[in-house]
């Protein structure tokens, strides 16, 4: 096994630094190395604990799992784009079936660098040198979310009133119901949800006060937010609405899927997982009223794309500390796409947010490059860890029904 320096370029090819500038990927490039492997050479045995990440730059590998199923992965194929066996302690023996290169990066390292770029405001300097062609907008984001001065979109005030209300020991579910029918068409969406299959009640609800009575007044808060959202995903501008309503149908998707995993999870209500899937990426509201103040960027769709990848998680924690979410619902969004986060043995609302979207993967974006769904920790953790690919897929074709009907109440 001989070692080389990788080139900042080669690293494009990989998703996971697919974000980075030239000069983050230099960084990167004299943090790790290529080693060359032989012929029938092994790179990770079974059960192995190695604190490593490996990518495939060349060759090819074998992954021989417990049960003897065996995968191939070519270099510069699909599945190549992401860590090898990134699972630890390891699912797979991976042995070279012909002369290879891995990239080798320590995991410690990967997770610094990582962390940097997507989760950390902190590591975004006030420096133009660092910024992909200097852009003015996100350069202006960054100075406003340091100095607080960014102006973040208000909860709708009907869910403001329902919130103050349920915490007022003395209030009834009169007081509540008084609240809600003031907006006909929220009114309107609790009485349908109450009676949907998300519920499956015996007797159908007729008004709302039942409906409020049935669903308990904290339920009740947390569907009014949720319906209310709605509103925020509006812009006078043609070209922002489409990112808008392309927003609001990604969110009620993993909302309802969300919702499916949480009954399935011990220790979730369907409502919360909902409720956390509809603002894991609120912040892509503000950014992008943000950006109809530069005409220039707002009409190309790789540098509005830029702006959100670097943006989206530090306004979307933002917006949810400013509306007082609890803190669980703050961490699955700042987790959102972390596939290997693995924080503890039981499962939280990231783990349910990040199953949410790898199933949503497999129906709509075959092409897009996730982890294996039993690669990642979270897989393990859900229906108390007896969940199999097989067992999930057939839940959620299952519960499609439910889903759809759920999806129908946010969409009007």
């Amino acid at each position: 096994m001989k070692k080389q320096v990788i080139a900042p370029e080669s690293l494009k090819f990989f998703t996971p630094f697919q974000i980075f500038n030239n000069k983050e990927l230099e960084y990167v490039s004299t943090h790790c190395s290529v080693i060359n492997f032989e012929r029938n050479d092994t790179i990770l045995n079974i059960n192995s604990t190695s604190k490593e990440k490996f990518f495939l730059l060349e060759g090819a590998l074998k992954l021989d799992s417990l049960d003897h199923v065996l995968r191939m992965i070519k270099a510069r194929s699909d599945e190549a784009k992401s860590p090898i066996a990134e699972l630890r302690p390891s699912r797979y023996k991976v042995t070279a079936i012909s002369p290879s290169k891995v990239i080798v990066i320590e995991d410690e390292i990967f997770e610094q660098i990582f962390s940097e770029n997507t989760h950390n405001a902190e590591s975004f300097e006030l420096n133009e040198e660092i910024l992909d062609e200097a852009d003015e907008i996100l350069y202006e984001l960054i100075f406003e979310l340091k100095q607080t001065n960014f102006i973040l979109p208000s909860l709708p005030s009907i869910a403001l009133r329902v919130r103050k209300m349920i915490s007022d020991e003395d209030s009834s579910a009169d007081d509540i119901t008084k609240i809600i029918i003031t907006d006909p068409v929220i009114a309107a969406k609790i009485v349908k949800v109450a009676n949907s299959a998300m519920y499956q009640r015996m007797k159908k609800v007729k008004d709302c006060k039942t409906a409020v009575i049935s669903l308990g007044t904290k339920v009740t808060s947390q569907l009014v937010t949720a319906f209310a959202l709605k509103e925020i995903f509006k812009s006078p501008s043609k070209l922002i609405q489409k990112y808008m309503t392309s927003f609001w149908e990604h969110s009620i998707t993993i909302a309802t899927i969300s919702s499916i995993l949480a009954k399935i999870t011990p220790g979730f209500k369907s409502e919360q997982a909902l409720l956390a899937g509809l603002v894991h990426d609120i912040g892509n509201v503000a950014i992008l009223n943000k950006a109809l103040e530069y005409p220039d960027i707002i009409t190309s769709e790789e540098k509005v794309d830029k702006l959100l990848s670097k943006m989206r998680i530090h306004v979307t924690t933002s917006i949810l500390q400013f509306w007082n979410f609890p803190e669980d619902m703050i961490i699955a969004a700042k987790e959102s796409k972390n596939w290997m986060r693995d924080e503890s043995e039981k499962p939280d609302l990231a783990d349910i947010l990040n199953m949410a979207h790898l199933h949503n993967y497999i129906d709509i974006d075959k092409k897009k490059i996730v982890p294996v769904i039993d690669q990642v920790p979270a897989f393990h953790k859900m229906a108390l860890g007896k969940l199999t690919p097989e067992l999930s897929i057939k839940l959620l074709k299952e519960s499609n029904k439910e889903i759809e009907q759920i999806k129908s109440i946010f969409r009007t």
